[in-house]
């Protein structure tokens, strides 16, 4: 079975709980509780520190990103929908098949789009990109917050340090699945680089 961690940030007493009585105990009856439950510790960790996020202003350039994985043609796919002003001015599809990567799924093509996407601004003279993720990893695996033991955690890492000599990154958390149009418009793009229809 797999394990759970319970990220209580606001109850009786705040912290990352292994069992749901545990913390149930912490927001059961607590006005106002905030929790989350989480498959690992690192992204409970992630939860607990995450601070409020500043909103996004007009003349951002603002990028979002996302990956799929196709198990039968053994391929990750990565998606980045560029917003600048409200509107999308540019969208990237493409995908992706280097053997050390593939265990990653997914994870590859959401790390890979962030690249590009630092990439495409890069070559478009942008001072910063504000980069709109919903795996946590592109964000921590960046910032150093996570350790890059892992093929493309490395490789991303890498790049990464590269890049952000020459441009601000900012960071934005962004829930899979929440409804956010611009965060399912990058899921469409990464999976239609693999050719799955939605």
């Amino acid at each position: 079975m797999l394990m759970k961690f319970y990220a209580v940030k606001k109850g009786r007493q705040p912290g990352i709980y292994t069992t749901w009585p545990d913390a149930q105990k912490q927001v059961h009856g607590f006005s106002g509780a905030k929790y989350k439950s989480f498959t690992s510790q690192e992204e409970a960790l992630a939860y607990m520190e995450e601070q409020p996020q500043a909103p996004i202003t007009d003349n951002q350039l603002v990028a979002y990103v996302d990956g799929s994985y196709h198990k039968i043609k053994k391929a990750y796919g990565s998606g980045v929908a560029f917003i600048f002003n409200g509107q999308e001015i540019e969208s990237l599809s493409f995908s992706g098949n280097r053997d050390i990567f593939l265990e990653a799924h997914q994870v590859a093509g959401e790390c890979l789009a962030s690249l590009a996407a630092i990439k495409w601004a890069l070559l478009h003279d942008y001072p910063s990109i504000t980069i709109c993720y919903d795996y946590q990893g592109v964000e921590s695996w960046a910032t150093g917050e996570w350790r890059t033991n892992k093929p493309i955690s490395q490789a991303y890492k890498k790049e990464f340090d590269l890049f952000s000599q020459e441009i601000q990154v900012h960071f934005r958390k962004v829930h899979a699945h929440s409804g956010d149009p611009l965060n399912d418009r990058a899921d469409q793009l990464a999976k239609a680089a693999l050719g799955i229809t939605v």
